[in-house]
Parts: C-alpha cells; sequence; structure tokens
C-alpha cells in the first residue's frame, strides 16, 4: 500500500479583531491552533462605520495589539479568506510578540477603496467581548456550515469515519 504525504503550506496569521477570540477562530477554520499575544507596528485598528468589528489599515507611528496563530494550515486559511470576504485583503506583516519574539505573518487588512468605510472610532476588544461577542456569533451564518471537517487529515476530529 502507497502512502499518500499531504504537504501543506503552514503561514502565521496576525489577528486584531473578532478572529482575536479563540471560539471564533475556531467556528471559522474548525480548529484550534496555538498563539502568541503581538502586535504590529504602523498599523491601526479602527471600527467598522455601523458593524461591531474593526479593519486594519497602514498608520505611521500606530501600534495595534492582536493574537499570533501559529502555523495556520492551507484549509483554514481559505476559510479565513471566505469569512473575511471582499472588504479585507490578505498582506504579509512583520508582527512582534509581547516578549519580543519577531514573526512573519499574514494579517487581513482593509482594501484601500474601502477605507473610507472605517470609521475614527479605536476598535476597543473588551468592549467586543462584552456587548457585541455572543451577537457576533450568532449573526455569522458561516459558522454552522456542515463542510468544517477535512476527511484526509487524520488530526481532525470532528472528520466523519463513515
Amino acid at each position: 500500500m502507497k502512502k499518500v504525504c499531504f504537504l501543506m503550506d503552514l503561514m502565521n496569521i496576525f489577528t486584531y479583531g473578532s478572529l482575536m477570540f479563540p471560539a471564533v477562530m475556531k467556528a471559522v477554520t474548525g480548529r484550534e491552533f496555538s498563539s502568541r499575544n503581538a502586535r504590529v507596528k504602523n498599523y491601526a485598528r479602527f471600527r467598522v462605520k455601523e458593524e461591531s468589528y474593526p479593519g486594519l489599515t497602514p498608520l505611521e507611528g500606530a501600534f495595534t495589539e492582536g493574537v499570533l496563530y501559529l502555523n495556520i494550515d492551507d484549509l483554514s486559511v481559505k476559510r479565513l479568506d471566505d469569512f473575511e470576504g471582499k472588504l479585507y485583503e490578505r498582506a504579509r506583516i512583520s508582527a512582534e510578540a509581547l516578549d519580543g519574539e519577531s514573526f512573519i505573518a499574514q494579517a487581513y487588512l482593509i482594501r484601500p477603496q474601502y477605507r473610507d468605510r472605517l470609521s475614527s472610532e479605536p476598535w476597543d476588544p473588551e468592549h467586543f467581548e462584552k456587548a457585541d461577542l455572543l451577537q457576533f456569533m450568532a449573526s455569522y451564518r458561516g459558522f454552522s456550515r456542515t463542510d468544517r471537517t477535512d476527511p484526509t487529515d487524520p488530526s481532525d476530529q470532528s472528520a466523519s469515519s463513515n
């Protein structure tokens, strides 16, 4: 019997909004990942107008704290891309863990043509967690999709074994 190996490109993802919360990350990807508290320099986080979530945009001298998820597989990245939609683009950035270790990562930045959708109001993760997280999770329809398993991944405990 021949063994089949799947080679995956793993990447780090810096999150600064709803995906900072492990429950949201797991609901989107169907998986849990190692993470580190981190920050990025020269990017600012603002609330998207009339929404509970933020966007990240370049701003000289700014710092934004968030969560850096490590070694994200291709399937999970695809799910994250779908979750973020057309408002955001994934871009390579440098992130620094709060202990000073540096990482190359990807982050979802607000696309330049949509920057006018950002308010001038900074986004507060503590407020989001207390006031908006449950409603946010309840309103996202993708969380209830049935295609969250990967039958080719033996580590995916939710995969069917019929």
